[in-house]
């Protein structure tokens, strides 16, 4: 796959919403060819979720920056060493003992212009082009289980994950095998579900028209989380990313 070598603009977003503490975590880092993005959701119901989201996220970028790597492989590494990450900093009788977290992770190659992801749980990953919605990636939770069954989802399976980083045994994750083809002019959103849960689909895709660049794309997202104004709101992240001709 032939590409053109691209440049990235970043600007991201995290608040705590209305709850105690905020066990959202996410970051990036970039080397002269390549990039790695991750954001990551402490679990609700579990505790130690900051810590499971922290472990995570540090692991992926400092695993990353060790062997700075753009391919399946090494995105299937990543995951599973941030999950092992999370277990080893479990410890029996305490809040981190069965901590959990969702993921997601994004590999640019910036010379090539590909890009690789993957995500376990609820926390998105979102791709435009010049305003126009490519796609997402699909939740691993029960919400999203029913809907693929036909049936309806009740208010109790929001939330319910069916995978997230942080067992022993292992754990399920979605990856997208084949390197995506990036160009000047496609958007990038990784974000949390305390984020996305605030906008409809079609609010969604609209929400980068006329933004007159990363940051004002951030910022537009946050009014929309503002505006919601819920009683029950949960932290909420988001890391944009806008590509340009390199």
């Amino acid at each position: 796959m032939t590409g053109r070598a691209l440049t990235v603009s970043l600007a991201a977003l995290s608040h705590t919403g209305r709850r105690a503490c905020n066990e959202d975590a996410f970051g990036y880092w970039q080397g002269a060819d390549c990039l790695v993005a991750a954001l990551c959701d402490g679990a609700g119901g579990h505790g130690g979720g900051q810590a499971a989201s922290r472990a995570a996220v540090t692991h992926v970028l400092e695993a990353f920056a060790l062997h700075p790597e753009v391919s399946l492989n090494a995105l299937q590494r990543l995951v599973r060493g941030a999950n092992d990450a999370v277990v080893a900093q479990q410890v029996a009788g305490t809040l981190t003992a069965d901590m959990r977290t969702t993921i997601v992770v994004l590999l640019l190659d910036l010379h090539g212009g590909t890009a690789l992801w993957a995500h376990a749980g609820d926390s998105r990953l979102y791709r435009w082009h010049d305003a126009r919605l490519l796609g997402r990636t699909r939740d691993q939770s029960l919400e999203q289980h029913l809907r693929d069954a036909g049936l309806r989802a009740s208010a109790a399976a929001a939330g319910q994950l069916t995978s997230a980083l942080g067992s022993p045994e292992g754990f399920d994750f979605e990856v997208l095998e084949t390197p995506q083809l990036l160009a000047s002019g496609d958007a990038l959103l990784l974000c949390s579900d305390g984020l996305w849960s605030a906008f409809d689909d079609a609010e969604m895709a609209r929400s980068v028209i006329g933004c007159s660049g990363v940051q004002a794309w951030l910022d537009r997202l946050e009014a929309g989380v503002q505006r919601a104004d819920r009683s029950d709101q949960d932290n909420y992240s988001a890391l944009g990313i806008w590509c340009a001709a390199g």
